[in-house]
């Protein structure tokens, strides 16, 4: 992949940014009621779902079509007339999780592969992961998904009992023109009843993103939010004695390298809309700030001020860009207008003041400052006015990341030992949570986009690597390649 560098900045926005499943393909979502002929259609443009088209599908309203897209079509089988759901709090402690079967898919009579192993696996492991549902070891299953009743009758409820499932998720796949087709439910085994189904086409390859898509249907119908799954973490992994960027899955598939400079390239974060990653390389021997264009492997330069120029994290509204800069001395953090490249400045003081990152709604900054002596998280309004301190204990704090709800501020802290740690705090400063533990660092955290999980470097195996695990859970699970020495991930946002 090329990887040539511009002087122009900021790069003209396509009409849609590439998705963060497929990378480029626009999906389109299909919804029909169960064993039923009706239907609707909402849109995935990009690659991403957007949830505020897809819930407006849900209504009682006559169903009509709205978009159909070239590369993946999802038919939804799901009930129209259906209750108000009783949504879950994945996070409460009294929460107990279901008992959920997931076996192979059926296959139709042309289709070849392993498509039907490849999606139960993934979805097994999707929603393992999710602390709502108990997955069953499928060594245990009783029914042949090749002759099991679609829908299932009254003896495979009961032979799915037997199993100890109290949810059940089955489908299958078969050839469609140059595609495949995949049609996935999930049924209340106690209730006997549907929960909800979809129905994808796509290309042959597509088998790990329906998985994804589904997995994430499930989690929202639960929870009311969709989970992370099919979502990406960019990071830094050592490279000879040279750093350059990399991405991989949040489940750990698909890692690739994606800068080759031969120089440092360091702290990675995402564009408003996922297409872009900024970032601080040394690759004209100065810290300079970086954009990526992830579709066309594109490189621009956004700063090259004397001293650093240190990564910088998207507006909510993606209009704005803050920086860290020491043109002027000390770093001092700024906020640049991306249209014309105006800059702010938001601090003015003899500390250091780096690590800027926005509140959810944009009114606020989380950063980093030693004003106090040691370095310590700071809250200021987005004109740097009203600045207060949020943390008071430890020896150094630092990486803040505001969570995509607004309630918890995450952050890297020293213990009582000198290890490091993430530590979790209300934007307020009144309680702060230790969510990691033991000997080894574990620091760098960033949230998923739907406040979920974390993702974090860590050295728990030895050589640093990227993690993630689940808020409330020490289920740590590594998604860099083993071997590798990674650190500072930066986990993607949804579509806008």
């Amino acid at each position: 992949m090329g990887h040539g560098c511009t002087f122009q900045w900021p790069p003209v926005e396509a009409a849609r940014g590439p998705g963060f499943l497929t990378y480029g393909s626009p999906y389109t979502i299909v919804r029909i009621a169960p064993e039923a002929a009706s239907r609707s259609v909402g849109v995935v443009e990009g690659g991403i779902v957007h949830p505020e088209k897809e819930r407006a599908l849900t209504s009682r309203r006559p169903c009509r079509w709205l978009r159909r897209g070239p590369l993946l079509a999802v038919a939804c089988l799901l009930a129209v007339s259906a209750p108000a759901k009783t949504l879950i709090d994945i996070n409460a402690p009294s929460v107990r999780k279901l008992a959920l079967a997931v076996p192979v898919l059926r296959r139709g009579p042309d289709e070849v592969g392993s498509t039907h192993v490849l999606i139960a696996e993934i979805l097994r492991h999707d929603l393992g992961t999710a602390g709502l549902f108990e997955v069953l070891d499928p060594k245990g299953y009783l029914e042949d998904p090749q002759r099991a009743p679609a829908p299932p009758d009254g003896a495979s409820y009961d032979g799915w009992r037997t199993v100890g499932a109290e949810l059940l998720v089955r489908g299958q796949v078969e050839r469609e023109g140059g595609g495949i087709a995949v049609e996935l439910r999930a049924y209340d085994v106690f209730r006997r009843t549907q929960i909800f189904g979809r129905r994808y086409t796509a290309a042959a390859s597509e088998g790990r993103q329906i998985a994804h898509l589904f997995a994430n249907a499930l989690l929202e119908e639960f929870t009311g939010s969709a989970g992370p799954y099919g979502t990406r973490i960019a990071y830094v992994a050592q490279q000879g004695k040279g750093k350059e960027l990399a991405l991989v899955d949040m489940d750990g598939a698909n890692p690739r390298r994606v800068t080759k400079s031969g120089s440092l390239s360091l702290n990675p974060a995402w564009s408003r809309n996922g297409r872009y990653l900024y970032y601080t390389s040394y690759l004209m021997s100065t810290p300079d700030l970086y954009l990526l264009d992830l579709t066309t492997w594109k490189t621009w330069i956004v700063s090259r001020t004397p001293g650093i120029n240190l990564s910088g994290r998207d507006s909510p509204d993606g209009k704005e860009l803050l920086v860290t800069l020491s043109k002027d001395g000390n770093p001092e953090i700024y906020r640049m207008d991306k249209s014309t490249r105006a800059l702010e400045r938001l601090t003015d003081n003899r500390a250091i003041d780096v690590a800027p990152c926005w509140s959810p709604e944009g009114r606020r900054i989380v950063f980093v400052s030693d004003r106090a002596g040691n370095p310590h998280l700071f809250v200021m309004n987005r004109d740097g006015s009203g600045v207060r301190r949020v943390t008071h204990s430890g020896s150094h704090n630092g990486d803040p990341d505001w969570s995509p709800k607004g309630d918890l501020i995450a952050f890297t802290g020293k213990d009582e030992r000198g290890v490091f740690q993430v530590y979790v705090v209300d934007p307020e400063g009144r309680d702060v949570r230790q969510l990691t533990f033991g000997s080894r660092d574990t620091l760098d955290p960033s949230w998923s986009p739907d406040g979920r999980f974390l993702a974090v470097s860590s050295t728990r195996e030895g050589k640093s690597g990227i993690y993630v695990f689940r808020l409330g859970s020490q289920e740590f699970r590594r998604v860099s390649p083993a071997g590798e020495e990674a650190v500072q991930p930066a986990w993607s946002p949804r579509a806008p």
